[in-house]
């Protein structure tokens, strides 16, 4: 790339600001844009989707130069971005992540990574959640996203993003020279199973419980995410507000309307 495209990009995930994947995201995004931002949760804000403390104060830390600390969720954070810190001067283009772990299928709905895209979605704000593929038991290998995260990148905003854009990328957990490359593709259902409920006890003899995901195999359609990655391609995949089950829709307008 000739030359920076954008004035401005706000940074946000779920992982905390001190992240390894949000310090990543920030090198490459110093090479899109003039200034970069990053407003996102003091702690970890995993599996919150994009909800908003509507009942609760929120906490703003400043820790440096366009650099936020929110005690919040990844929503809030690109809240009171938009509509508070940067309202002078709002981003051009939002960045979530990059996030340790995938969101593919239905991690998408749980995933504050991609709650704070589509929250820039509701402002009016061209938004992109970015997610490095893991297995659980491994620790995570940063080295895709870090050689492919720019390309990827420059390729979409480059020609210029629509208002109404919110994507979802997910880079595979393999070497980069084994990346086969970039495919457009739909949510489909995933890889998630279920949740699960494991019982704890804490050195006081009370009872705790963790909900963990539960993941399984599952079979993978044509354009999915969970098949692009596994197959070896970076996967993206646009996101909107619509949820509706179109099937079910046309059974139920034949009964009522």
């Amino acid at each position: 790339m000739a030359q920076k495209c954008l004035k401005r990009i706000l940074l946000v995930n779920d992982d905390g600001i001190e992240a390894p994947g949000i310090k990543l995201l920030e090198g490459v995004a110093k090479n899109l844009a003039d200034e970069v931002w990053v407003v996102a949760p003091a702690t970890d804000n995993s599996g919150v989707a994009n909800s908003v403390s509507l009942r609760e104060p929120v906490r703003v830390e400043q820790r440096g130069e366009h650099r936020f600390a929110v005690y919040g969720t990844p929503a809030d954070c690109v809240t009171l971005a938009v509509r508070q810190l940067m309202k002078e001067h709002p981003p051009q283009l939002i960045l979530s992540g990059i996030n340790n772990g995938s969101n593919i299928g239905f991690e998408t709905v749980l995933s504050g990574t991609v709650g704070g895209a589509i929250t820039g979605l509701l402002l009016g704000v061209p938004s992109i959640a970015l997610s490095q593929d893991k297995r659980p038991e491994d620790a995570i290998n940063w080295s895709t996203a870090e050689d492919f995260c720019m390309h990827v990148l420059d390729k979409l905003v480059s020609p210029g993003l629509a208002v109404g854009t919110c994507l979802s990328i997910n880079f595979p957990n393999l070497p980069a020279e084994q990346i086969r490359g970039i495919k457009a593709t739909h949510q489909g259902i995933g890889k998630v199973k279920g949740l699960q409920v494991i019982p704890a006890t804490d050195p006081h003899g009370e009872n705790y419980f963790w909900i963990r995901v539960e993941h399984g195999i599952t079979a993978f359609p044509e354009y999915s995410e969970a098949g692009a990655v596994s197959e070896g391609f970076i996967s993206v995949t646009p996101l909107t507000f619509e949820r509706t089950a179109t099937e079910s829709w046309s059974r139920l307008s034949e009964i009522y309307n």
